[in-house]
């Protein structure tokens, strides 16, 4: 059998309570160093450093670029592995590990590297948006979001988020929902144009914080299925999202809109965020991109 050439990139800050709750990251080193794997240990120090070193990979032609932490690090990965042949392994470490457990991965990191170990791979189609203002490109495996959680993400404290995990998003949403004031945008889909307060444009059933809005959308499929929000009303944003809770984002309902498509476009002053991160403000156009890429699965 030959040696499968990896790199392992590590987000030291990622999680809640990491050093406590982890195995250390040099155990997970070692475990897939003896499982005919020949891994490289690299750790981010700053922003933008897991796609530097996703992309040096992928021109090296490393054959797995293996992600040790939460939906942040692996998207930032993610932004250099697009266009090459590398596939993504993913050990979860974060404060969301929302993309493994859609993807079925286990969440304990010592059976996760059994699975990346094994190698079993599924091909994903990856979400694309594109900031008209400076033609900035981000690529995004679970979804994106256009309005009040765009907002509410950029609104929480990495020091609570470090604190109380998840939690932390659902404080910062609900003291933000005390007093918002919504500011309206237009979206487009399909040659239909709505005046929306909130949209998901969704590539994976689950949205985070056990919540699902997109309960159609699936990796391995080249579109997206795309939730859109009419109303003003906090009564009614509490009201949907007691349901996202329990069974997902309700259809037929006044003023909620789901439609699948392979491109939305959106004007206006809304913030928007991509796999949990906040990249910037409206007009956005939104795309499956052409390029996709191989997932390492169980």
């Amino acid at each position: 059998m030959n040696t499968r050439k990896a790199i392992l990139i590590s987000n030291p800050k990622t999680g809640r309570y990491a050093s406590r709750r982890l195995p250390a990251i040099e155990d997970i080193y070692s475990q897939l160093n003896s499982a005919d794997l020949e891994v490289e240990l690299v750790s981010t120090t700053g922003p933008g450093d897991a796609t530097r070193i996703a992309a040096d990979a992928g021109r090296k032609g490393v054959s797995d670029v293996i992600v040790a932490g939460g939906d942040g690090t692996i998207n930032e990965a993610l932004q250099g592995l697009v266009g090459t042949s590398a596939r993504l392994g993913i050990l979860p470490r974060g404060t969301a590990n929302v993309l493994a457990g859609e993807l079925g991965l286990p969440l304990d990191c010592r059976r996760a590297a059994g699975v990346i170990a094994r190698g079993k791979t599924r091909r994903v189609h990856v979400g694309c948006a594109l900031d008209e203002t400076d033609s900035a490109k981000r690529y995004f495996l679970l979804m994106a979001g256009i309005g009040l959680d765009a907002t509410v993400v950029g609104r929480v404290h990495p020091g609570l988020k470090k604190r109380f995990g998840k939690g932390a998003f659902w404080f910062s949403g609900l003291s933000y929902l005390a007093d918002w004031k919504p500011k309206p945008f237009e979206i487009e889909v399909e040659g239909q144009t709505f005046t929306a307060t909130f949209a998901t444009i969704g590539k994976a059933a689950s949205y985070g914080g056990d919540l699902t809005v997109t309960p159609r959308a699936q990796l391995d499929q080249p579109d997206f299925e795309i939730c859109i929000i009419e109303t003003h009303s906090r009564l009614r944003y509490l009201y949907l999202l007691s349901h996202a809770m329990r069974s997902g984002m309700p259809g037929g309902r006044r003023g909620v809109h789901f439609l699948r498509a392979t491109r939305a476009r959106a004007t206006g002053e809304a913030a928007v965020q991509v796999d949990g991160e906040l990249i910037g403000n409206l007009p956005m156009t939104f795309e499956i991109a052409p390029e996709s890429i191989e997932v390492i699965v169980p």
